[in-house]
């Protein structure tokens, strides 16, 4: 019995030594032809830095590589053994024979990409991984033939141009990188870097192929604000650097450009990748018209009309096909309803692609009105609200629905001016006003929204102390820091920081559901008092702090200046009506959002605070009757949706005071010193323990100072033909515009006279 462990054992040794002798000898396999396939890569980027400078340095090349120090050794061997490279000490001359075996990979490589996208339909974004797989199994016999059946092109799909058998080069237009092209001037994208293969994919998929049309819009530190395809798109400084750029010959628009219901006529087709056949036969060439009359749902790729035949084509084959610009014209297409077309929009986005892309459509534009709703949940709306409902209960929520109509209105002429004018409204104060008018109007804008941030900086510490009994120095020290970490994501896309301020208003939301679940008010005398107007006798005031303070200056001035982020001056009527309905729905979502807050707000406050309960109209004490009467479930989810709305809408405030700044004066000062800047006063009237609700009120008064000079030359721009065009408002608009600014200028006099007289 021990004899047959023995012999099993030993089988079982020998058997575990021949996998191992078998997997070292794959590996070492392997290793031999990855030094191959490394050493002719690094072949390659020796020959564009020796191109820019020689010698080469072993530094520069790991840099240029990307390939690990240690390695270096065995590559430079490698290659010296080949011949391909001298050393000299620290430095790599390239020899002939290195130049001929780089040229001959480049030439593999770029043929491969052109047939892989040519006769394969590879997508622009996947062709160089597999490009780089077969370069280095083409001989340059196999490449001859691979140039003979393409037809000998001359440039690869991103733009390169592809070397002949001796080594030539056809060189085009290089153009500069698009990180040093100037702000608003219109280019032309001739090349893109395919290195690294991420970043081109994604470069590719945002459509910024050659040929495409870019104009920059804002550039900052940390990324690259431009319009691209009737689409704003950010950009890192790294990501631009890879795509180059040439001047937009004036004489040409590319066709990705053009917007649905416009036709022009083709001028040339770039040669960077063929179009196919069947497109050529539909009457795709030189000297063609061709219209573009609808869009996939998802907007690619754009349906064009040719010689009667309808064809579609993505971003990247409508960015190689320029039109001539003076012959960009209007056209008639059947058209129904704004709102029937979106519902058979989305139903059709359903069927295709599922919900999870009707969802992600119908946010895609949700975004400013948002960010301005936080202001009609801000802490300053608080006090009136809790006043209201413990002091009359539920019949002033009709209040709240009437100024929110208002609020509705004069939004969306606020976002119809910029999108009208492309300009916020300090902006177009500061065209039509003279100077000394529109630094006055500056001072006043400042001040009230340094006022307006106070309060709702102090909203956010009160907030923390409630949630966590933090003292209120270092919890406005604390809201300061994650206010400026918010705004740090603008940084990274302002998409990122719209959904930080939607997250938060989703918390206040659920929040306020389940104060409401907790306190169970009565249903029946919400009915009443939201639709059936009464005013008890002591409410007139209490009603006149409501309204006036609905309409927020410093979110007319944003709302203008946030739309632009939907639409650019140069867009076409039909485009900018659309995104003008579109800002509609969002502001009618968004306000109605703050609608159902403020009024749950004041339900909560009428089922729990009612018939005396609440002795003192603050913050603290409606969180301490809070916690005995409905339990610390209450109280907890009352401090918190104090937290979210103190921290958006102060997030908010700040963004609103870069746009006042820069729209009357012409001066852009950094947001975290603008922070810095705002968080002082209220760190000094914190620390001097002034009375919370005090501060709430002078930042009323403050505001209510403000609105005329926001409210007054909003309804006036809007309603001048010379500056609104065809978004002029209609005469009803008009009337209703200066009904709610008389009605809320007086409310807001009632309201200071109420200040006042009762300090």
């Amino acid at each position: 019995m021990n004899l047959y462990w023995v012999i099993g054992v030993l089988i079982l040794i020998v058997m575990v030594q021949a996998i191992l002798i078998f997997l070292l000898w794959r590996r070492s396999r392997q290793v031999v032809l990855g030094l191959d396939e490394i050493a002719e890569d690094t072949l390659k980027v020796l020959y564009h830095l020796s191109r820019q400078k020689a010698p080469v340095s072993r530094s520069e090349l790991i840099r240029g590589a990307d390939i690990q120090p240690a390695r270096c050794p065995i590559i430079v061997e490698e290659m010296t053994r080949r011949k391909w490279v001298l050393l000299q000490g620290e430095n790599l001359i390239l020899l002939p024979a290195g130049e001929r075996r780089a040229i001959e990979l480049i030439r593999a490589h770029r043929l491969w990409e052109r047939y892989l996208a040519d006769k394969e339909g590879v997508a622009l974004h996947a062709l160089h991984k597999e490009a780089m797989r077969r370069e280095h199994l083409t001989s340059p016999e196999e490449a001859d033939r691979l140039a003979a059946e393409l037809g000998h092109p001359q440039f690869d799909p991103h733009g390169d141009p592809i070397p002949t058998r001796e080594g030539l080069l056809v060189h085009g237009e290089s153009g500069v990188p698009l990180s040093r092209w100037p702000e608003k001037q219109m280019a032309q994208v001739t090349h893109v870097e395919d290195e690294p293969p991420a970043l081109f994919s994604q470069l590719a998929l945002l459509g910024l192929t050659p040929g495409a049309q870019v104009e920059i819009d804002v550039r900052e530190p940390n990324r690259i604000l431009l319009w691209s395809g009737r689409r704003r798109i950010a950009l890192s400084p790294v990501a631009a650097e890879g795509v180059f750029v040439i001047p937009q010959p004036p004489e040409q628009v590319s066709l990705s450009e053009i917007e649905i219901g416009q036709s022009g006529r083709i001028l040339s087709i770039r040669n960077t990748q063929a179009l196919d056949p069947a497109l050529t036969q539909a009457g795709l060439r030189a000297g063609a018209e061709v219209a573009a009359i609808r869009a996939d749902p998802l907007g690619d790729p754009v349906y064009y009309r040719v010689n009667g035949n309808t064809i579609p084509l993505s971003r990247v084959q409508a960015n190689q096909i320029q039109l001539d610009a003076l012959t960009i014209r209007e056209i008639t297409l059947p058209q129904k309803p704004w709102l029937q077309e979106e519902i058979e929009r989305l139903k059709e986005i359903m069927v295709r692609y599922g919900s999870g892309a009707v969802l992600k459509r119908a946010l895609l534009f949700l975004g400013p009105a948002f960010l301005i709703s936080v202001g009609y949940m801000d802490p300053g709306n608080w006090g009136t609200d809790i006043e209201g409902g413990a002091r009359f209960g539920y019949c002033l929520l009709w209040v709240i629905l009437l100024a929110n109509l208002m609020a509705i209105l004069m939004q969306t002429l606020s976002a119809k001016l910029g999108i009208a004018t492309g300009k916020s409204l300090p902006e177009v104060c500061r065209d039509h006003y003279p100077k000394w008018l529109s630094v006055t109007l500056w001072v006043t804008a400042e001040l009230a929204a340094i006022a307006t941030d106070l309060a709702e900086f102090l909203g956010g510490a009160v907030g923390f102390y409630l949630l966590f009994g933090i003292p209120l120095f270092p919890a406005a020290l604390l809201t300061g820091v994650i206010i400026s970490l918010i705004l740090l994501l603008e940084h990274y896309g302002f998409r990122k920081l719209e959904m930080v301020i939607i997250g938060l208003i989703a918390v206040i939301g659920f929040m306020y559901m389940a104060e409401i679940w907790l306190s169970k008010p009565d249903w029946s005398q919400i009915a009443h008092g939201l639709l059936i107007p009464t005013l008890p006798d002591g409410a007139m005031l209490v009603a006149v702090g409501i309204i006036g303070a609905t309409v927020m200056p410093h979110n007319l001035y944003l709302h203008s200046a946030l739309i632009q982020t939907r639409v650019r001056v140069s867009d076409s009527l039909r485009r900018k009506q659309s995104v003008y309905r579109l800002a509609i729905v969002d502001s009618i979502v968004a306000l109605n959002g703050a609608f159902l807050v403020n009024s749950a707000i004041l339900i909560m406050s009428a089922a729990a605070f009612s018939g005396g309960r609440l002795h003192e109209y603050s913050l603290e004490s409606a969180h301490q009757t809070l916690v005995p009467l409905l339990g610390p479930l209450a109280g907890t989810a009352f401090a918190i949706a104090l937290l979210a709305s103190g921290l958006s809408s102060s997030t908010t405030a700040t963004m609103a005071g870069q746009v006042i700044m820069e729209g009357f004066i012409n001066h852009r000062m950094n947001v975290w010193l603008r922070r810095a800047i705002t968080m002082i006063p209220s760190l000094i009237i914190i620390g001097l323990g002034l009375n919370p609700l005090t501060i709430l009120i002078l930042s009323q008064v403050s505001l209510s100072f403000q609105l005329p000079f926001a409210m007054i030359p909003l309804v006036l721009f809007t309603s001048n033909r010379e500056i609104m065009g065809e978004f002029t408002n209609r005469p009803a608009t008009t009337f209703l515009a200066w009904l709610t600014t008389g009605m809320i200028l007086t409310l807001n006099i009632l309201l200071l006279v109420q200040t006042f007289s009762s300090g």
